[in-house]
């Protein structure tokens, strides 16, 4: 497998971009999967200079810019009403951020609402927003990733997610798979694999167990990380590969070890 390996922002602690780059460098990985959550907002609004000072601390470490994950979509879910508008422009910001980043795939939440009741009509309203950043995007031609999510009851499994993105077709709307998150569901991630492999563009890697997937230890879940590898050989898998975990006041990530630990498998 020729596959580019990337860590989660969120799994470095909060330093500068040069120190960053530097960390995930030596510790073995490719990239760096930037993160625009609801506390880093200010990102879509870098300067120019900003920009270049981000571009120019990967291409120092030869490292590359790949993905974009864009949970803060979480607080304002395009299935929501009230807060829909401002997801839209949050994505649409984003998509602009990653071309002149020249970042390839931006990862989606797939909530339609966030900690409210999912209905027929907030679903249909994910949909069509959806569907109008896809319209804002053939300018730019982002891959836009739907991630398989644990607590989203109609999106959990690949087997559902693949089937929304298969009928709305679009060259730009893609899956972004999820070890974890299914092993939290008691779903065999091999198994979830096959129903959306078509469709795949990346995959965090990440072990879990049954209702947990934050910052269980690789290799101490449930997740066959063999079983998993053997698979993407199988079907050549060529898309991304990014570790998840979260640097955190009372757990820190041997980000190398977990590099080793995914590197091994994908040999």
């Amino acid at each position: 497998m020729k596959n580019l390996l990337g860590i989660y922002e969120k799994a470095l602690p909060d330093l500068s971009w040069e120190e960053r780059y530097r960390m995930a460098k030596d510790a073995g990985y490719d990239f760096i999967e930037i993160s625009v959550d609801k506390n880093r907002l200010n990102k879509l609004d870098y300067t120019d200079e900003e920009i270049e000072e981000v571009k120019k601390a990967a291409s120092r470490h030869g490292m590359s810019l790949e993905t974009m994950t864009l949970s803060a979509t979480r607080y304002f879910p395009l299935g929501d009403e009230e807060k829909r508008e401002e997801g839209i422009k949050i994505t649409k910001k984003a998509i602009v951020l990653a071309k002149k980043l020249g970042i390839r795939l931006i990862q989606l939440t797939a909530y339609d609402v966030f900690r409210l009741e999912s209905t027929e009509k907030t679903r249909r309203l994910y949909r069509e927003g959806i569907e109008e950043v896809l319209k804002f995007d053939e300018d730019y031609g982002i891959l836009l990733a739907i991630e398989v999510l644990e607590d989203v009851p109609h999106f959990h499994t690949s087997k559902q997610l693949s089937s929304f993105i298969r009928e709305i077709s679009h060259p730009l709307l893609k899956e972004y798979a999820d070890t974890g998150n299914v092993i939290y569901n008691d779903v065999d991630p091999v198994e979830d694999l096959k129903e959306g492999i078509d469709v795949i563009e990346a995959i965090h890697i990440k072990d879990a167990v049954h209702h947990d997937e934050h910052n269980v230890p690789y290799g101490e879940g449930k997740v066959d990380f063999e079983a998993v590898f053997d698979y993407l050989k199988e079907v050549n898998y060529q898309g991304y590969l990014v570790s998840e975990c979260w640097y955190e006041e009372d757990y820190t990530p041997d980000i190398r070890f977990i590099n080793d630990f995914i590197r091994r498998r994908m040999l």
